[in-house]
């Protein structure tokens, strides 16, 4: 009797088992069935949206392209207009330029320039600060320096007194032998003829955080202005370390865009006596001058009467 009901206990219990078994089967095969579906709408979907990015993809490579396009008819434009534009704006005016970092190359703003009359009677570019080389050229430097001003030159300062100096000698004419020592021993590159100066472009901005502007572009604007000669700041729009705003706390006016047409022609009106700071930067009060001046308010007269 007792083996019988054993029987029967494994029985039941061998029946639920298979049945828990068979169950547990079902459900899988039935979740299978439903993730397959899921996976395949999720697929479906993809897809679709990939079409859609294909489609959105393409359509703003039409609309790229035509948009260069009309880039490149503006462009036309403007090679075209600019020279009528600007023509004898400057006439008579010699700039010089002084460029304090030898990053950036400025060959369409001096391009700008001539096609507005001007003669741009030097450019200096200065390669690197004055007290970075090694002792002995630093001490050279120092020693011609003293000799030279009979002064006691502070390495320190040593920018700052080499920098004012320097543009003194650009703007005046005086003091060539400065001019020609810096450049000799690689401190500078200069061309043209100094002196005769009637207006000073002073480019800046740099891609390096630790600049010079403090102790080599605020001396300069300094001493220019002690002449009485006005002097204007640029730099190019790409430049990852802004001087606009050292230069604007010295109160001249400013171009940040100066590699494309319009900086160059807020440029050529800033010098006919548009004051102000102009460009594409947050430092700007606008892109550009309102208006150019009348021609016979132009900056060779205003400019000649600044210096009276």
């Amino acid at each position: 009797m007792n083996i019988n009901i054993k029987y029967y206990v494994l029985t039941i219990a061998s029946i639920f088992i298979a049945l828990g078994i068979g169950i547990f089967i079902g459900f899988m095969l039935d979740g299978q069935k439903v993730f397959s579906e899921q996976q395949t709408a999720i697929i479906n979907e993809l897809e679709q949206k990939f079409k859609d990015l294909q489609t959105e993809n393409n359509n703003l490579k039409n609309t790229v392209q035509e948009l260069n396009k009309q880039i490149g008819y503006y462009n036309q434009y403007h090679q075209i207009i600019f020279p009528e534009l600007v023509a004898d704006r400057l006439t008579g005016v010699k700039v010089a330029i002084i460029e304090t970092t030898n990053e950036f190359i400025y060959s369409g703003m001096r391009n700008a320039l001539l096609k507005a009359g001007a003669t741009i009677e030097s450019i200096t570019v200065i390669k690197d600060s004055f007290d970075t080389g090694d002792e002995l050229e630093v001490q050279n430097l120092i020693n011609f320096l003293s000799n030279k001003y009979g002064v006691t030159v502070d390495e320190k300062h040593l920018n700052e007194f080499v920098v004012s100096k320097l543009a003194n000698a650009i703007v005046t004419g005086q003091d060539v032998d400065l001019i020609n020592y810096l450049k000799t021993n690689g401190y500078i590159d200069f061309t043209g003829i100094p002196g005769n100066t009637d207006f000073v472009i002073i480019a800046g901005g740099s891609n390096n955080k630790d600049n010079n502007v403090a102790s080599i572009d605020i001396p300069i604007i300094k001493q220019v202005k002690l002449l009485n000669v006005p002097i204007v700041g640029v730099e190019q729009s790409d430049t990852k370390y802004s001087y606009i705003d050292a230069y604007k706390k010295q109160h001249i006016s400013t171009i940040d865009n100066v590699e494309d047409i319009i900086g160059q022609t807020s440029l050529i009106m800033v010098m006919e006596g548009k004051e102000g700071n102009y460009g594409i930067k947050q430092s700007a009060m606008s892109l550009m001058p309102d208006s150019f001046m009348n021609t016979d308010n132009s900056t060779h007269n205003s400019s000649a009467n600044s210096k009276k």
